[in-house]
């Protein structure tokens, strides 16, 4: 049975759930338009072993957020803060896709705090062109709010660049989708730039798992056009203690199936 809780960021409060009776701590990171509660099946695998904190990222779930970022000292700060609370020097990490991005950005700032990672589908593994254009630059900041707020001239646009392959059927549609209603956009208005500080370095990670042989596992779908499996393949390049798996799945590789090999990945 999980318990509703909230950190504070400054003003704004974080929501997450907390299950589990073990001594160690895993923290949970969903991806978009998902929530905490993605994380519930692995409660009965893990929940002698970890106490689990499951987030609400930014403008999902019950968190309640007003401030235009989450940054890295933030986040740095809520992991320290639920260290302390929960008398222990090391975490933990799961993320799923945009999840995923959050645990290598922790790994990055404070690698000497993480006892290992497990990522699903995972963001993070190069950097986007173009979340990076769209959320760090002032042209793209410019283009991506007027996207959102008169997408109608943009959708030839975008059927151009999948005619061509420079944007694959996937991305597409999540694109398209992402444009459909006035509730979307505004959706995707607020979650991409309030999460645009947390973009890791893959090379840094890189150096940073062989200089503390940080155990990584991740799973990738075989069928995932989004995060394509061979991102996580050239990551791996040279890593002693990063596995993939690669799993009969799309994008959507976290379900009741995969739960006990990816609980089993942190054990």
């Amino acid at each position: 049975m999980s318990e509703s809780r909230y950190i504070s960021v400054g003003t704004e409060q974080l929501h997450y759930l907390k299950t589990g009776l073990g001594s160690r701590l895993l923290l949970a990171f969903h991806g978009y338009a998902n929530d905490a509660t993605i994380f519930s099946p692995l409660e009965n695998y893990l929940r002698n072993d970890f106490t689990i904190i499951s987030f609400d990222l930014p403008h999902h779930g019950n968190t309640r957020w007003n401030a235009p970022l989450l940054t890295k000292n933030d986040l740095a700060q809520i992991v320290e803060d639920l260290k302390k609370e929960y008398n222990v020097e090391k975490v933990s990490l799961i993320g799923y896709s945009l999840g995923g991005r959050i645990c290598f950005t922790i790994l990055e700032l404070m690698p000497e705090s993480v006892d290992r990672i497990t990522l699903l589908a995972t963001d993070g593994l190069a950097i986007n062109f173009y979340y990076y254009f769209f959320t760090r630059t002032y042209f793209g900041k410019k283009i991506f709010r007027h996207m959102l707020q008169k997408p109608a001239p943009y959708f030839k646009f975008l059927d151009w660049l999948k005619k061509r392959n420079l944007v694959n059927r996937s991305s597409h549609k999540f694109v398209m989708q992402s444009l459909a209603s006035e509730a979307n956009r505004n959706f995707l208005l607020r979650v991409w730039p309030s999460l645009s500080d947390l973009i890791p370095i893959p090379g840094t990670l890189k150096k940073l798992i062989t200089r503390y042989h940080i155990p990584v596992t991740i799973f990738m779908g075989s069928h995932d056009k989004i995060m394509p499996p061979a991102l996580a393949q050239k990551f791996k390049n040279g890593l002693d203690t990063v596995q993939v798996t690669i799993l009969d799945k799309g994008h959507h590789i976290f379900d009741s199936d995969t739960a006990p090999q990816i609980a089993g990945s942190l054990l």
